[in-house]
């Protein structure tokens, strides 16, 4: 099959840095070629004096103008100052690397924004018989060069065009405060941002415009790539989502009044964060239990395990054998920035702790159990390893020992394996596109042998790209199937509740999953958060989390069971990464 040839129709002939880095990363495919730039030239128009233009502007609109350059400069050295933004508004020429020019003049509308191609500029394209533009560029095309490529036009449109139209990108989600910021990739229409999708993603909100739009077109670029891979393969788009009605208004820049409120947002948000970190107060994970299987759980009937001072447990999860029920915990000490796995026996009277399951040089959370030819085994996440790991139990419950690793090389986060008709699955939160946050992407993998290290990659991967669903909290059982717990990001919180998702299907071509409830932060008094569940049919086990005053405390020695295991000495995740 011979390569998909790409156009790019750009203002000029220096791109910005996420079209720079596609047209590098095409190079290195055998199957994708970049092979023009469609450069639209705009008419020279007089340029008038500074004062001419201020004049211009009435006093809102002119007050709103110094609101976000005000905004654009407090936020710019700020995203700058991050090791990985630090390029995010550099431009690059791309010289020979794109051997093709095509130089239009497109029919720009009066309001400037919408750009129709004359005759001769479209002949001139159709020549070249590209399978697929990519709209790099500003305006918004109509006409007949949404027609003029044999796959038409792709183009971003970085907001949930659902309920996002319009624009800036990136600022009304953290304006309103929304936990996700979406984007799509559509076949343009005449419709704006209403095209036909072909692919949706979200990242989690970030708490200023400027990082927040870095974020998004970090990851949407990134995602784009894999898209062009499957177009490319199968020399056609995928099938694009059913259009829906648009309910809300069109976006349009903000006002001097919202930039007001807006900055006024931020500078309240900054003080509160700096009150709580002199107060030493931080969210603090806990656990509750239950005796019943989790459809039958009132979590208000919830038994606490109290919480040894200077730590949190987060992460539960639960195990009976020989007619003992236990729950293994991620245990993070403030003090040392890192966790290990931790026992606590259910008995009538209480719960027991019994000591220290797993303790490695790197933080440990999200003991995820499963059972494989009659023996017990934990994938904990130990993503500061930068690997996946299975340990075996040979003494229930605190004897461990590392069977083996089942993936190395990997930011892989909240992992969980089961067998289903007769495959092994393991789903898994990574992060293959900088900057690393494993809150986003759900990843599968499929082995004919979880202990083997064979894990192939879903054709599908990732199946999901949404920070509301997709990093993982539990997996429960029922008689009619798997249901996959996930955390749901709140703006600015992590954790903020758990959806419960029945998997309606898994194969080797698809995964989906459709809602079943949604366990939110009411059932304890001053809770702000949830995010886990786990149940063995015998007792059901959860966690919140709380704002409490937090000094670090000393550490005393714990009794243990096993040994430590892992010669490995990496950073610990730090609390960023803990808690599941």
């Amino acid at each position: 099959m011979s390569a998909l040839k790409i156009g790019l129709v750009v203002d000029g002939e220096r791109l910005t840095k996420q079209t720079h880095d596609l047209v590098q990363w095409a190079r290195s495919t055998g199957d994708i070629q970049v092979t023009h730039l469609i450069v639209q030239q705009r008419p020279a128009r007089a340029r008038r004096p500074l004062w001419a233009k201020i004049l211009r502007k009435s006093p809102a609109e002119l007050t709103a103008l110094l609101l976000w350059r005000l905004k654009d400069h407090i936020e710019q050295r700020q995203v700058e100052a991050l090791q990985a933004y630090r390029d995010s508004n550099a431009t690059f020429a791309v010289d020979a690397t794109v051997p093709g020019r095509i130089f239009v003049n497109p029919l720009v509308s009066p309001s400037g924004f919408v750009h129709r191609f004359g005759e001769g500029d479209l002949e001139r394209i159709r020549q070249e018989r590209f399978d697929l533009l990519l709209r790099c560029g500003s305006g918004i095309l109509r006409g007949d060069i949404l027609a003029a490529a044999r796959l038409g036009i792709l183009s971003f449109h970085h907001g949930d065009n659902r309920i996002n139209r319009g624009g800036p990108p990136g600022f009304w989600e953290v304006y309103h405060g929304w936990s996700k910021t979406g984007f799509v990739v559509q076949r343009l229409t005449e419709e704006l941002d209403g095209g036909d999708v072909i692919l949706r993603g979200f990242v989690p909100t970030q708490r200023s415009h400027l990082l927040n739009c870095a974020l998004l077109y970090e990851k949407s670029w990134f995602h784009l790539r894999a898209l062009l891979q499957r177009i490319a393969a199968a020399g056609a788009l995928p099938q694009p989502e059913p259009h829906v009605p648009y309910a809300s208004r069109l976006y349009v820049a903000p006002s001097a009044r919202q930039l007001a409120r807006y900055l006024l947002k931020r500078a309240a948000r900054s003080l509160a964060g700096r009150v709580r970190q002199a107060l030493e107060h931080k969210e603090r994970w806990g656990v509750c239990y239950l005796k019943c299987d989790w459809p039958n759980a009132a979590l208000w009937r919830g038994r606490r395990i109290a919480t040894p001072p200077g730590r949190f447990l987060a992460d539960p999860f639960v195990a009976t054998r020989g007619g003992r029920t236990c729950l293994f915990v991620e245990n993070y000490v403030y003090r040392t920035g890192k966790a290990h796995i931790s026992v606590f026996e259910l008995e009538e009277p209480g719960p027991k702790e019994l000591g220290i399951a797993v303790e490695e040089d790197f933080h440990l959370s999200f003991p995820f159990l499963f059972e494989h030819d009659g023996s017990l085994f934990m994938c904990p996440e130990s993503s500061a390893a930068r690997q996946i790991r299975i340990y075996r139990c040979v003494g229930f419950p605190l004897e461990w020992r590392l069977e083996c690793v089942a993936m190395r090389d990997v930011s892989a986060v909240d992992c969980m394996i089961f067998c289903h008709e007769g495959l092994w699955w393991l789903l898994a939160n990574l992060s293959y596109a900088p900057p690393v946050e494993q809150r986003t992407e759900l990843h599968l993998f499929r082995a004919a042998d979880p202990l083997s290290g064979e894990w192939e990659p879903h054709r599908r991967n990732p199946v999901l790209i949404d920070p509301e669903f997709a990093r993982n909290g539990g997996l429960l059982r029922t008689d009619g199937g798997l249901v996959r717990v996930c955390q749901s990001e709140g703006f600015g919180s992590y954790g903020a509740a758990a959806n419960l998702m029945r998997i309606t299907r898994l194969d080797l071509d698809h995964y989906t999953e459709e809602a079943i409830c949604r366990i939110t932060p009411g059932f304890l008094p001053g809770i702000n958060g949830t995010h886990h569940m786990h149940s063995d049919g015998i007792y059901s086990v959860w966690d919140y989390k709380r704002w409490e005053r937090v000094r670090p405390a000393r550490r005393r020695p714990a009794a243990r069971g096993g040994i430590t295991l892992g010669p490995i000495c990496l950073p610990g995740a730090g609390p960023t990464q803990a808690a599941g």
